[in-house]
């Protein structure tokens, strides 16, 4: 049987695409932007190369840290911020160009 179709407004599809925009958002700074695709390596790089840092983010139980895994935690941490402002500024410019766009297609500007 056949679902029934059900509208939904714009903010409800928004918010059911928004981890395909998200995704999109990074892919696309990943491909076009020099900065973000050296943090995105950086960032692989400390992972691969210090598996603490994976379990610090994803374990469970108590974990002690040498001075020495301590900054580079902080190093990875401070990788991943300036990776996530850059994604939520793009996000902002989109959804002003967006916001443009929609505007000029009924009429408002």
């Amino acid at each position: 049987m056949n679902e029934p179709f059900i509208f939904q407004t714009l903010p409800e599809r928004i918010t059911a695409l928004f981890p395909e925009i998200d995704s999109d958002t990074a892919i696309d700074l990943l491909h076009n932007n020099d900065e973000y695709g050296q943090l995105h390596q950086r960032k692989r790089e400390l992972t691969e190369r210090h598996p603490f840092i994976s379990a610090v983010l994803e374990g469970e139980g108590p974990i002690a840290l040498s001075a020495e895994e301590h900054k580079i935690l902080t190093d990875y941490l401070d990788v991943a911020t300036r990776m996530e402002d850059m994604e939520r500024m793009q996000l902002y410019f989109r959804g002003h160009t967006d916001g443009f766009s929609y505007l000029k297609k009924i009429g408002a500007i």
